[in-house]
């Protein structure tokens, strides 16, 4: 059923609720500021002004309400209306309108998911001093912190501002069930961010059980998209506080979630879109309606349901490692593992795998999976996603031993690049932007110098720190290259970016020695905390140069220790 009216008459008489399906609070200050527009252009208008639909689901419970579709917008607008009722002159006036609006007695007027709720109302209450906890709540604050500005900024009084949002018209479909009512929120969605994969993967799902099934697991799909986007919640949060390229960049989504899952999930593709995903998984149950066969429909939903949750659990796992073990850190923060390698891991970590010890090689499984990224993936550039995707899939749904497992990843190691390879690159090839790759590599070279491992203290100050990339030689020299034994300015830029030229720096240092000569380098060498930088520091004033040759030199010693610590099989 539908029906129009204003946000005066649509708040009234309900309470609403945010089931605990829905996605957490998403809204960035350039919403908040585009839904004031829509204010400010009704108020200038002085005509009706539509905001978008909002879906309603019916609870047992009476005049209480769950929250479809449109739980971004209503949770916005009562944080908006409380802050435009402390601006409010007389204090009757800001009584009744929070009443109205806000909360009545004991009552807030909306509550949010459970893990956002307590932070929410202590919002609406004034309590600017929260503290936000995740990514929602730090949405939530910033809208809040938005809302005040605008209002500071705003030439409009604070009950005419309430007024014009009271007149707002919103379009209200209300359904008895939640299934009824995803169904419609996946058809009038209209506003807002567009719908996820992962939000149409939910209501396709609803849709087979509510049709086919009886409804019998609306509850189950509720629960587990429930925890699917709550685990993406602390997955991007997490992400974000250890800045994994991947996972902190705004591309990254609960889609990425869906199509890894996929990848160990169905052989139907080893690197699909958010979509083709949505459309396989449609495939699979259209088939097995056609064919009449319910009971194997019945059991897709549940296995696809199990197996899509405990992927994103063990993945949660593995990203929450790297907040306290040093080898997660450096595998995620400081290396950026490959992304086609995520799947991989998190089913090593689901199977148990990725910490066992390899005897033969006295390493871990994800000490392994670090050499492979650093060889295969960086050096090589590996770009073939098949092997990797038939691999993801073999975990997933084979009983593959821990033999099979080493052997695979020991054969992978050594067979996309072997040893002779692998020398040749390290030693003729650019690497200059891939910074994360070079960081691995000179932090690794620190340590064994140093005989001890950074903790994991250690190495978030050291990141903290942004250690660049520090030319030996500058990029843009003040000397001829001649001088240095260069045949040719050509021949320099050559030399330029190779291993035996570069060393690993703090930013602040690298800002003071940037393009100065030799002996004020030597100076900030030696105050540097990595100690293949404060030895470069010693050798370099005690030769008194560093030329053609010497350079050379330094880049054959290090691509044969690295050689040897990033090892392929057929070195050992």
């Amino acid at each position: 059923m539908s029906n129009q009216q204003t946000l005066n008459q649509f708040f009234a008489t309900k309470v609403f609720e945010i089931p605990k399906y829905q996605r957490s609070f998403a809204w960035e200050k350039e919403n908040i500021r585009e839904l004031y527009e829509d204010i400010i252009e009704a108020i200038d208008t002085k005509s009706s002004h539509y905001i978008g639909t909002i879906v309603l689901a019916k609870t047992d419970r009476t005049n209480i309400y769950n929250v479809v579709d449109g739980q971004q917008r209503l949770t916005t607008l009562v944080m908006f209306i409380s802050v435009i009722i402390s601006k409010l002159d007389v204090q009757e006036d800001r009584d009744y309108w929070r009443r109205y609006y806000v909360q009545s007695r004991e009552q807030f007027k909306l509550t949010p998911l459970d893990r956002d709720k307590e932070f929410y109302f202590k919002l609406l209450l004034g309590q600017t001093n929260a503290q936000a906890q995740n990514k929602s709540q730090r949405f939530m604050l910033d809208a809040y912190e938005e809302m005040h500005n605008i209002l500071k900024a705003a030439d409009i009084r604070a009950d005419a501002l309430l007024q014009a949002i009271g007149d707002l018209y919103v379009l209200e479909f209300v359904e008895d069930n939640e299934s009824d009512a995803i169904r419609i929120f996946q058809t009038v969605n209209d506003r807002g961010k567009e719908l996820s994969r992962m939000d149409k993967m939910k209501s396709l799902l609803f849709y087979f059980s509510n049709k086919y099934c009886g409804r019998k697991y609306d509850d189950e799909i509720n629960d587990t998209f429930a925890e699917v986007f709550e685990l993406y919640d602390i997955i991007k949060h997490t992400g974000e506080s250890l800045r994994i390229n991947v996972i902190s960049s705004k591309q990254f989504s609960e889609d990425d979630l869906l199509r890894q899952h996929h990848i160990c999930f169905s052989e139907e593709s080893y690197d699909p879109t958010g979509q083709q995903v949505l459309d396989n998984v449609k495939q699979s149950l259209l088939a097995f309606r056609r064919g009449g066969r319910l009971d194997e429909l019945s059991s897709f939903i549940c296995g696809y349901l199990d197996s899509l949750v405990e992927y994103i659990r063990a993945f949660r796992e593995v990203i929450g490692r790297a907040l306290s073990e040093p080898l997660y850190y450096k595998l995620f923060s400081v290396l950026g593992l490959s992304a086609a390698y995520y799947p991989i891991v998190t089913m090593l970590q689901k199977n148990g795998f990725l910490e066992k010890e390899i005897e033969s090689k006295r390493v871990t499984v994800l000490e392994l999976i670090e050499i492979i990224d650093v060889r295969v993936m960086k050096v090589r550039q590996y770009a073939g996603r098949k092997d990797i995707a038939e691999f993801a899939y073999q975990l997933n749904t084979r009983s593959l031993t821990f033999k099979d497992v080493t052997e695979h990843l020991l054969w992978f190691n050594s067979h996309k690049i072997g040893d002779d390879k692998f020398r040749d690159a390290l030693a003729n090839s650019d690497f200059y932007s891939q910074t994360g790759l070079l960081r691995t590599l000179f932090i690794d070279y620190s340590e064994r110098l140093n005989r001890k491992a950074y903790d994991i203290v250690q190495l978030k100050k050291i990141m903290e720190d942004e250690p660049t990339i520090e030319h030996i030689l500058s990029q843009s020299p003040k000397f001829k290259p001649k001088s240095y034994g260069f045949k040719s300015d050509e021949e320099f830029e050559e030399f330029m970016n190779r291993l035996g030229n570069l060393t690993l720096l703090e930013k602040r240092i690298n800002s003071s020695v940037s393009n100065q000569d030799l002996v004020e380098k030597i100076a900030g060498y030696s105050k540097s905390r990595f100690k293949m930088t404060t030895e470069l520091a010693t050798a370099l004033s005690t030769a008194g140069s560093f030329k053609k040759e010497s350079l050379r030199e330094r880049n054959l010693m290090l691509v044969e220790d690295f050689s040897i610590r990033w090892w392929a099989e057929s070195t050992k």
